[in-house]
């Protein structure tokens, strides 16, 4: 909870200056090119490609360890690891739980967010529910991933609760996955959407064109990148959530990233190097 204070402040702080804003201006943008400079790029060269090698050292490590029977006292090149059916954290299957929770997270995330906040930032008359709602897509941001795995175990783990059937399941995953990475992702949405003139709906209503036709034919295609956007991040982040679906997972679930964690917890770090995602 006291977690949440910086988050209220920063929302109070925001809602401030977008009172305080109005329509962003525009100006006449002229694209920068500087003049060719060997030295320059050599030197700017050399360090990307140091920056690189450091990066690619980690992985590279990552990718040995997987290959050595028993890291790090057997170093002998063996590709036992690779056998993902006979591995303890759920082989293929945690694999394909992992793509089933990323595919789904992101296609009903993204329209989920992006409709939510076209939404808000569209429609006028509820000045007071948007600011609601905002106020609340802050939140997840907020708070840490294993807290909010610790709320969804106590509310939906509850007998006498309605929705106990969903713990377990694959669609509480997907809930408290897209609730999770709900802040970011609605940023970018919101962020692409105030860009667009206001006049498009103005437009609309005059040609007394329906708002959902409006937003499907115009909208999305306009904001398409940045749809696209929230789709990859949505997918990428859900492929390797560990700490609020750590506490939802079933054995029916188990994700491969949980199963890494398992796997590295136990001493298989061999084991988990290898593992899909």
């Amino acid at each position: 909870m006291v977690l949440l204070l910086p988050a209220l402040f920063s929302f109070g702080v925001d809602a401030w200056l977008r009172r305080r804003h109005g329509d962003s201006m525009s100006g006449r943008a002229q694209v920068f090119q500087p003049a060719p400079s060997r030295v320059r790029d050599g030197c700017y060269l050399a360090i990307v490609l140091l920056v690189c090698a450091v990066l690619l050292l980690v992985f590279g490590m990552a990718v040995y360890s997987s290959l050595v029977k028993f890291w790090p006292y057997n170093l002998s090149l063996s590709l036992n690891h690779y056998q993902f059916e006979d591995t303890a954290g759920g082989g293929w299957l945690a694999y394909r739980n992992s793509l089933t929770l990323a595919l789904c997270t992101a296609l009903v995330g993204s329209v989920l967010i992006f409709t939510g906040a076209y939404l808000m930032e569209k429609t006028k008359g509820q000045q007071g529910l948007n600011l609601a709602l905002r106020l609340l897509s802050f939140v997840p941001m907020a708070v840490p991933g294993l807290v909010l795995g610790l709320g969804y175990v106590f509310f939906f783990n509850l007998n006498d609760n309605p929705l106990h059937v969903f713990y377990g399941t694959m669609t509480l995953l997907v809930v408290c996955t897209i609730a999770h990475y709900l802040t970011t992702a609605q940023m970018t949405a919101t962020t692409a959407l105030r860009q667009l003139d206001a006049e498009f709906e103005a437009a609309a209503l005059s040609l007394k064109a329906p708002l959902y036709r409006h937003y499907l034919r115009v909208t999305v295609p306009i904001c398409l990148p940045a749809l696209l956007d929230i789709l990859r991040y949505l997918f990428v982040s859900a492929m390797t959530t560990v700490s609020a679906a750590i506490f939802l997972y079933s054995p029916d679930t188990i994700l491969a990233a949980v199963a890494v964690l398992n796997m590295d917890d136990a001493g298989n770090v061999g084991g988990a190097a290898p593992c899909p995602p």
